[in-house]
């Protein structure tokens, strides 16, 4: 591969915030492209009032989450096939080029045969790539089909979710070797180490991640990178998101780029985190002066291992 790696930031976090605010505030933290996730709002599943809301913002979207979430489990429809195939025809739409996708439940004897002989075949002939993200366990126990490296071998594509493998106690490097050829698009978020997914921002939990950002630019890995992140504590205002995302792309790309990392959000940031990865803030009161509430976190915990 050749080039650097280009980091975008996602919608996710925020999937009840209107889009075009949420594009706006990534524009002005210095993204040039965003992840979209495929939600309820049209602005978030509609070609054109992507394609739209994107041109005010001055941003490109080349990668696509499904709206595999139970929270999002009537988007696109119920039945795994045809969400998936309904997704790839909106990424292709948008210019995409990935389709962030979540396997099915281990029971769903003929998605996961679908999958394993039709999937990355139908995606070539739309367009999109089909990319696999690892998911993690739920009480000890795989809902998801594909959690593991070893799950992963078989996709063509693959999503590497740091914060996943965390929850799944994966050694960051012992994944990468075994499957990094493959990966097309990293999700990258800390994680506090206590069993779920927090999504928590670079450099406030306990994965290492300078040291595996630096061995991925090293690597030569030249894909996309999409900040994952739980901004919860930051929606008090306007400024003070775009201000948290700016540090944390800055962050990012330092990192990557095997630089010393610049002053992150600092212990108070850390304290405020604390307590699984929530605010210590009213959240009454951030939820009056954002548009939403990023849901990121506790809806994945809910879902039982399956569709972020």
């Amino acid at each position: 591969m050749h080039g650097e790696p280009r980091i975008l930031a996602s919608t996710a976090p925020l999937l009840l915030s209107p889009v075009n605010w949420v594009l706006d505030a990534f524009a002005d933290a210095g993204f040039t492209e965003a992840e979209l996730l495929l939600a309820r709002h049209p602005d978030s599943r509609e070609p054109d009032r992507i394609l739209a809301r994107a041109q005010e913002a001055g941003l490109r979207i080349p990668v696509v989450h499904g709206p595999y979430m139970l929270l999002l489990r009537n988007v696109l429809g119920r039945a795994y096939i045809e969400k998936t195939r309904r997704s790839l025809e909106i990424a292709r739409a948008v210019g995409a080029q990935t389709l962030v996708a979540h396997a099915p439940f281990r029971w769903e004897r003929r998605a996961r045969g679908w999958l394993a002989a039709e999937a990355d075949d139908e995606a070539a002939e739309i367009g999109p790539s089909f990319a696999m993200e690892n998911l993690y366990p739920v009480a000890g126990r795989n809902f998801s089909s594909v959690v593991t490296p070893q799950d992963l071998a078989p996709f063509r594509h693959v999503v590497f979710d740091t914060s996943h493998f965390a929850v799944a106690g994966i050694d960051l490097f012992d994944a990468w070797d075994a499957i990094g050829h493959q990966v097309v698009h990293l999700h990258v978020s800390d994680n506090h180490g206590a069993g779920k997914d927090n999504h928590a921002p670079i450099g406030t939990g306990t994965l290492p991640l300078a040291a595996f950002l630096a061995h991925v630019g090293r690597s030569g890995y030249s894909g996309t990178v999409t900040l994952e992140l739980d901004c919860r504590p930051h929606l008090d205002a306007r400024s003070e998101l775009v201000a948290f995302w700016t540090r944390q792309r800055q962050l990012a790309e330092a990192l990557l780029a095997g630089e010393a990392a610049p002053d992150n959000d600092g212990p108070e940031h850390a304290e405020r985190l604390a307590g699984d990865g929530h605010p210590t803030t009213d959240a009454g009161r951030a939820t009056q002066q954002t548009p939403g509430r990023p849901l990121i976190g506790d809806a994945q915990a809910k879902q039982g291992g399956r569709h972020e």
